[in-house]
């Protein structure tokens, strides 16, 4: 859709010098990825495969990796922002993923070094949107609302209760589940960084566990038998709507749920970040931040209650005094 301007793009970029290499230094970006696809797990797959769309989109061919220079890069970054409309987080974390294949491919012998200047002065301003979680009263009426698919819904509970990423949902199997002196223990290597986190089940985690067996919707092992990741976008965002919240929904806000209303509990925030798999209680700490406006937003609820109380009790005195 955007091939009408590849070539006056292609014209704006300093001429390719001609240069005698092997034929090693030729590799596309696509030859790359694929040799990628074997090593690397589905959901960054799928990034890298979309980047590779983008990419095409943009030059109007496959580019090889030795005619990627500092100009592209800058080029690239303006088609996605400017005519894709993407975010600017969103436009960082694909030029994350060019960088790391560019880095393979210096660490391959394809190229010398990375062309690729600092991502952070490709996209000087990103957006600093605060973060999206779910308040406790929002959780119960998720709780009550349908949502397309059943394991959907559980599953997203499950990572409220317990702080996991999807990736590790879709991963979990009943053997990561152990009892020890009378109480069940998740324990679970984590997909995205390998390290382990034990994460103690709360009465609501194993509620949604036994909801799971007399459904009988695990298969294979595994505990949540998830749908695609875009069947699960849409199923979140159907269930929201339901639910009459107006956020934006993802398994990360899930997750991210867990850690504010823990630390608002009064759980320290040192154990949030031990139960999370932080790796550094800094990321957790950018969370706590949040607290503010969960302790803002109880307040907030306990004085409607308070109101709704008053204005019932005078609606009782004023039917009193007809009767």
């Amino acid at each position: 859709m955007y091939t009408n301007n590849c070539l006056q793009r292609r014209n704006e970029m300093p001429a390719v010098k001609e240069r005698k290499t092997h034929k090693r230094n030729q590799i596309s970006v696509q030859g790359l990825i694929e040799l990628r696809q074997t090593k690397i797990k589905n959901h960054t797959a799928d990034v890298d495969l979309s980047l590779l769309k983008h990419l095409k989109n943009f030059y109007g061919k496959d580019i090889k990796v030795s005619d990627i220079d500092k100009n592209f890069c800058q080029l690239f970054v303006q088609y996605l922002v400017n005519e894709v409309r993407i975010k600017p987080n969103s436009a960082k974390t694909y030029l994350q993923k060019l960088h790391a294949i560019l880095q393979e491919a210096v660490e391959m012998n394809f190229i010398s070094h990375n062309p690729m200047p600092p991502i952070n002065k490709l996209i000087p301003k990103i957006s600093s949107k605060e973060k999206e979680y779910l308040t406790t009263n929002e959780i119960l009426r998720l709780q009550k609302c349908e949502c397309p698919h059943i394991v959907t819904k559980l599953a997203f509970l499950f990572s409220c209760y317990t702080g996991l990423r999807l990736s590790d949902i879709e991963t979990l199997k009943w053997s990561d589940m152990q009892k020890q002196n009378n109480l069940y223990i998740l324990i679970k290597t984590q997909v995205k960084t390998s390290t382990e986190v034990r994460v103690p089940l709360n009465k609501q985690a194993i509620k949604i566990l036994k909801i799971v067996q007399d459904k009988k919707l695990s298969n294979d092992g595994n505990v949540f038998p998830m749908n695609s990741r875009t069947t699960i976008a849409s199923d979140l965002r159907a269930w929201a709507k339901n639910a009459g919240i107006d956020k934006h929904i993802t398994f990360h806000v899930s997750r991210i749920s867990f850690v504010t209303l823990s630390i608002a509990a009064g759980i320290n925030i040192y154990v949030v970040s031990k139960l999370c798999g932080h790796s550094n209680v800094k990321t957790t700490q950018i969370y706590a931040r949040m607290i503010d406006r969960t302790y803002i937003d109880a307040v907030i609820l306990f004085e409607n209650f308070f109101e709704q109380k008053t204005i019932n009790r005078n609606k009782q005195k004023k039917v009193a005094l007809i009767l």
